[in-house]
């Protein structure tokens, strides 16, 4: 057993290695509960495991997407398994990225810009809440 200075020795080591946002970004990466929403690690967006296979996940995306007058401007394979939707709400655009986790899960990202370089976090989450919260 490490005794308590050892540890922290240790974890300060770690920190200064990986870097404090990584390590968080990490930690909140490696929760697989649909109900935990973690920061995407580009630090842009929000993202959440939600149950459901890529197929229906993507159909409640884009009827969440018509629902909140987001019109999509573009839908495409990214490669690697990730699907992307891509649309504007007024002068947002929202960026909703999906990947197969498991048969029965999906993996979504949803990042909202507004200009060059201004985030909207609230509509990601409002965004990504109502893609949870929808089922056909």
């Amino acid at each position: 057993m490490l005794g308590k200075s050892v540890y922290g020795v240790l974890c300060a080591l770690a920190i200064s290695l990986v870097g404090a946002t990584g390590l968080q970004a990490q930690a909140r990466l490696a929760s697989t509960d649909s109900l935990d929403t973690y920061v995407t690690p580009d630090g842009y967006g929000l993202g959440k495991i939600l149950p459901g296979s890529l197929t229906d996940v993507t159909a409640r995306a884009r009827a969440v997407m018509i629902r909140m007058r987001i019109v999509e401007e573009r839908g495409r394979s990214l490669g690697h398994g990730w699907r992307e939707l891509r649309g504007k709400q007024g002068p947002a655009d929202v960026v909703i990225r999906l990947k197969s986790q498991t048969a029965a899960s999906t993996r979504v990202e949803v990042t909202a810009r507004r200009g060059l370089a201004e985030y909207d976090e609230g509509v990601a989450e409002r965004v990504l809440d109502a893609i949870g919260g929808s089922r056909n």
